[in-house]
Order: C-alpha cells, then structure tokens, then sequence
C-alpha cells in the first residue's frame, strides 16, 4: 500500500513537473510569437513597397528595397525557426505528459487524472506570396505565373510580363528546363527534381522557400502551381497545400487538400493514352539561394530520368522562343535539340508505351489471379510474368532514349550558349 502511494505521488508530483515547465515554455512560445509577428510585418510592409515601385517602373527605389526585403526575409526566416523549435518542445513536453497521465489512470482505479488538452495545429505559410499582384497578358502562361511568384517571393524583381517575353511569348506551354534557366539566369538557383515527394515541399518551406510543381488540372492538362505554405493537424499529419497559380490561385491563395494534390501530382498529362506516354511524375522545381545570376545556359540542363521529355519539350520552346525573339542560337539551339533528339525521342516514348503495357498486364493479372478457379490463377500468373517483360523492356528502352536526348540537349544547349559569348 505504501508503495503504491509513493508511486502515486512521484507520477503526480512529474505530471505537475510538466505543466510548470510547459507553462514557461508557452511564456517564451509567446515571446517568439511576439517576435516572429512583428518580423513578418515588416517584411510584409517592405514587400508591398517593393511591388508598389515595381507597378510605377521606380528601378532605383526597386533595387534598394528589393535588399531591405532580403534582409527582412532572413530576419523573418531567423525567428521562424526559433518558434518552430520552440513549438517542438512545446509538442514533447505534451506527449510526455499525456503518457503520464496514462499511467496516472492506470494506478488510480477511478482513473480521474487526465491531462490538458493542447492544440498542436500547424500552419506554415511564406510571407508576401499570398496576395501577391501578378498581371500576365497572354495564353498558358502558368509557367510564367509561377516563376514570376517564385523570383518576386525571394527577392528578385520580376515583372510577370517579362518573364512571359523571355520564355513564352507564343503562349504555347514552358518545358520544366526553360524554367530552370530563366530562374537561374534570373540569380535564383534551381533545379529539376523528378519522382519527388509531399515531404520535400514541406521541408522546402520549412527552409523559407517555394516549391514550383508541374500537375494535372483537369482532362490531362499540365498546370505548373507555386507552393508557399502546408497545413498539418493535430497529430501531425499533412492536411492541404497552399499555392498561387493562374488557374486556382489567380488573385489570392489557393488551399488544396493533400489528397486531391497527390492525385493530381502523380500525372500531370492524366492517366490515359496519350499521357501515359510521358514519363513526368511528381516532378518538383528545387528552390536554392538567391545569389549572383547565371552568365549563360548549363550545358546539363535536364534531369536523366526524363531527358527524353526534357529535350522534346524544351527543344520546341527554344525554337518558337528563338523566332519570336529574334534570337538566332536560341533558335538554332531548339533546332538542335528536335532533330538530333528523334531517335531518343522514338526510343524513350516506345520505351513509356511497354511500361504502360507491363503495368496494365500486370494489374489486370493481379486481380485476375486474386479469383477462386484455376483457370483464373493461370491466366493472372501469366499475365504477371508478360507484364514484367512488358516493363523491363520499356526500362532498357527508356534509357537509351534518355542517353540519346541528353547528348541532343547538351549539343542545343552548347548552341544556345554561343548567343551569352558577346553579351
């Protein structure tokens, strides 16, 4: 008996422990909330200067408050990631005191103690993308939209009119690698991320910047999104994204849930022939730093998983960009591209179209197999086995195909690189 009231009060007296020590944590929660508050008003406050003087072509007012937005972005970066921690602890110091309050329940029959019920909701959203203007004048220009977000939400000045000049002035659609030039020459490091995942969007804004996607919005046409922000419930768990796009997010911000985000993610030109031709899937434009501005095209601008994809598009947005522009070795770079890419392209495609098969076979096969009789069980094995050929000829072919269409890039964008030499 005495022993079970000594327990019983050393589980009290730790429960009582917790709550002191969470109430000091919530004093200096509130302190960071303070701080992290005002930051993001002045940052807030600077960003609609900047894009004020950005509306009234004021250049010299654009650059002195692009870096005093710069510096705000890095004060306001700073204070996140100390409420963020501190939020951590505030979080640990719940789970430990509900697990003691479970135990507090299990010695006390009438099981009277429970703990305080805490809100642990987060919400995370970058500063200034929500209400960002963005005018565009133009057709498909989703890409532009969100680059023009992107460069804006960092820093950058971009007006979304240029962008649409320098990269889609034909208003036709923009490659995943015109928009990882444009960024890069623009001085925002980027790069092609292919096959990514929910967790990688949510750690980039953790880390202060946007994710660029590349999803389906309705009837297999690809839409390119800007993320700035994610919510999470109580256990942790991630609700919906939040983004700016032409489509969804025109005006303000747009929330989506995470389940109709994968849905859309996973096949941005559908599920169906001819979609299921393109091998793009969860592809993810990586924000880096801000920093000094690419002189010239990288040489190895695409990613190997989907060269074949990259060179036919990006070859194609080089060629009308080129004309329109009246740039003749972006021209003759896109030209590059489509020509010495056809025998990549027939191979990758041919290659997609077998994966496509090997993956029907292999489904239809599984719930084929799945039914009573033997008859069923024959025809599901054998239509597994034929899937699988199916599918490791369309590995082999796709390869080829991206190993070809990389050296057809390299080659265009090595062309295209000759029009930066006298600049």
């Amino acid at each position: 008996m005495k022993k079970n009231y000594s327990l019983r009060a050393a589980l009290l007296s730790l429960t009582c422990l917790l709550m002191l020590t969470f109430l000091l944590q919530n004093t200096a929660s509130a302190t960071l909330q303070e701080d992290l508050d005002r930051y993001r008003h002045e940052y807030e406050t600077l960003y609609r200067q900047y894009t004020e003087s950005m509306k009234e072509n004021v250049n010299s007012a654009s650059a002195e408050l692009a870096k005093k937005v710069q510096t705000a972005k890095r004060q306001y970066d700073e204070a996140l990631a100390k409420f963020k921690m501190s939020q951590s602890t505030k979080d640990k110091i719940k789970q430990t005191a509900a697990k003691v309050s479970d135990t507090i329940g299990r010695v006390f029959s009438s099981g009277g103690a429970s703990a305080p019920e805490i809100s642990t909701d987060t919400e995370a959203n970058l500063p200034g993308f929500a209400t960002m203007p963005i005018s565009i004048d133009g057709d498909n220009y989703c890409g532009q939209f969100a680059m023009t977000a992107a460069l804006n939400g960092m820093g950058i000045p971009a007006g979304g009119q240029d962008v649409y000049k320098a990269t889609n002035p034909k208003g036709i659609f923009t490659a995943p690698p015109t928009i990882v030039e444009h960024l890069r020459l623009s001085g925002l490091d980027a790069t092609e991320k292919h096959n990514a995942s929910v967790e990688d969007i949510v750690n980039k804004i953790d880390s202060g910047k946007p994710a660029l996607v590349l999803m389906n919005s309705g009837g297999g046409v690809p839409h390119w999104v800007c993320i700035y922000g994610y919510k999470k419930d109580s256990a942790g768990k991630l609700q919906s994204l939040t983004m700016r796009d032409s489509y969804w997010g025109t005006k303000k911000g747009h929330e989506m849930e995470i389940d109709r985000f994968k849905e859309l993610w996973q096949a941005p030109l559908g599920d169906k022939f001819p979609g299921t031709l393109a091998g793009y899937k969860n592809l993810l434009i990586d924000i880096g730093e801000a920093g000094e501005k690419q002189r010239s095209p990288h040489l190895l601008n695409f990613n190997f998983w989907t060269a074949t994809e990259d060179n036919i598009s990006s070859g194609i947005n080089d060629v009308v960009t080129g004309f329109k522009n009246m740039s003749p070795t972006q021209f003759a770079g896109g030209l590059t591209k489509c020509v010495l890419g056809i025998p990549g392209a027939v191979l990758g495609i041919t290659g997609n179209g077998f994966t496509a098969l090997g993956n029907s076979m292999t489904n239809w096969g599984k719930d084929k197999f799945r039914q009573d009789g033997i008859g069923n069980k024959v025809l599901g094995g054998a239509s597994i086995l034929a899937g699988g050929v199916s599918k490791a000829v369309g590995w082999v072919g796709k390869a080829a195909g991206n190993i070809t269409s990389g050296i057809a890039s390299m080659a265009g964008n090595f062309a295209k690189k000759l029009g930066y030499v006298f600049r």
